[in-house]
């Protein structure tokens, strides 16, 4: 590897409040050990998850690379182009096809060259990422499944409702600054009810006229807050909890 020849970094923080720091000083003093400086290179960078094939940054690298315009690609970690397998594959395919190396800097093989050497050890550590890939899913799902089973709230946590510590949703009593309080919502789709237009109701609310508006067509939730009643058991127990305490 030489400053004549086509290099290209590909980085990937898994989520936008991941930093990439780690990954790019990484990268970069496996460059200048071989006396390559970031601005002899040619960067792509994507945020996003390992299982999205359609990452733009990582598109744009495919086509260079098909078009053979590049001699390198070094990377973090086999990881960071992709957790799935098939996906993987594909990359190591059109690298080796295109005659292109890859570094990896921080990993069990470093590189994988167009004639093979390297991606047996590619091709396993990819295989193990995919398996992990596999089971965070399955835990994942387990979690959700588990905490329905217990009648605790996930998603988006209704108005003039809270989610309380054990994940249980309750109706809020008193309300925090950007906050509407259970009663507070009663009272304003009761004013609702009577006649008042949404804009002029929810000047009074945290909600926006928009929200308000969703809840009052909504002839369910409607229920939660002008009659206390709910078919969700998890929205019941919270209305039965705060009649009790009221």
């Amino acid at each position: 590897m030489d400053r004549s020849e086509s290099i290209h970094t590909y980085i990937r923080p898994s989520t936008s409040k991941q930093t990439d720091e780690h990954q790019r000083s990484s990268i970069e003093e496996y460059l200048e050990e071989r006396g390559v400086g970031l601005e002899d290179v040619n960067q792509y960078v994507d945020v996003g998850s390992g299982a999205d094939d359609e990452r733009e940054q990582f598109q744009d690298l495919l086509d260079h690379i098909r078009s053979k315009n590049v001699d390198h690609v070094v990377v973090w970690e086999i990881s960071r182009i992709s957790r799935r397998g098939a996906t993987l594959q594909e990359f190591f395919d059109i690298c080796e096809n295109n005659g292109v190396t890859i570094h990896i800097t921080d990993g069990a093989v470093e590189k994988v060259k167009p004639d093979g050497t390297g991606r047996f050890v590619a091709d396993i550590v990819g295989m193990v990422y995919q398996q992990e890939r596999r089971q965070l899913i399955r835990r994942v799902e387990s979690g959700v499944r588990r905490a329905k089973s217990q009648g605790k709230w996930l998603g988006q946590v209704p108005a003039g409702f809270k989610r309380n510590d054990d994940g249980y949703l309750r109706p809020i009593i008193n309300p925090k600054e950007d906050e509407d309080s259970y009663i507070e919502m009663a009272d304003a789709l009761e004013r609702v009810e009577e006649g008042n237009s949404y804009r002029s109701v929810a000047r009074s609310l945290s909600i926006s006229r928009q929200g308000l508006s969703n809840i009052h067509q909504d002839d369910e939730r409607r229920q939660w807050y002008l009659r206390g009643e709910a078919d969700d058991k998890r929205v019941e127990d919270a209305l039965k909890a705060f009649s009790e305490q009221s």
